[in-house]
């Protein structure tokens, strides 16, 4: 198997392992968790609320939409070989490790996901190596993916949770 083939099909793989610590977790932690980090982070409240309120259920609902779509951008990029919307959320991923480590040191604290996410970083940092070091990518093709990974990242994120507030309710 071409090796950037393999490191295109290990994403939804990684993906899913990073997110199945959230789904486990996420629900009981912010219920535990909510009213501290409220306190603490009074301008994130909204969204903390939100979270809190978020089933198990619902969560997975939100992240079996984003396994879809990552899977969809990964088939594409195999069969495509146009890989920068591919990178683009893969970047989106990666910042989005980076951002649980960045609350396990704030908080001083387990957090859902900071074991995951400290396993994904060493597959994280060796794909962008590649594909820079191979010259599929430059650092401004990775300044763009990073920049349009991370707005559809926010966008879906907002659609995914949305998703599984409604459908957990119909359930």
């Amino acid at each position: 198997m071409d090796h950037i083939v393999l490191l295109i099909c290990l994403f939804p793989i990684v993906f899913m392992l990073h997110d199945f610590e959230e789904i486990i977790m996420q629900q009981r932690w912010m219920e535990r968790n909510a009213d501290e980090l409220s306190r603490r982070f009074p301008v994130l409240r909204k969204q903390i609320m939100q979270l809190r309120e978020l089933s198990t259920t619902g969560f997975a609902i939100a992240v079996a939409e984003e396994f879809i779509i990552i899977n969809g951008v990964s088939v594409y990029a195999v069969l495509s070989r146009h890989y920068f919307l591919w990178m683009a959320l893969f970047l989106a991923f990666g910042i989005h490790l980076l951002v649980h480590v960045g609350q396990f040191v704030l908080l001083r604290k387990y957090i859902p996901a900071i074991v995951t996410s400290l396993l994904c970083l060493p597959y994280a940092v060796y794909v962008c190596y590649f594909f820079y070091s191979t010259g599929l990518f430059t650092a401004m093709d990775f300044l763009l993916g990073g920049i349009l990974g991370v707005f559809i990242m926010v966008l879906n994120l907002k659609l995914a949770h949305a998703l599984g507030r409604r459908l957990d309710a119909l359930i």
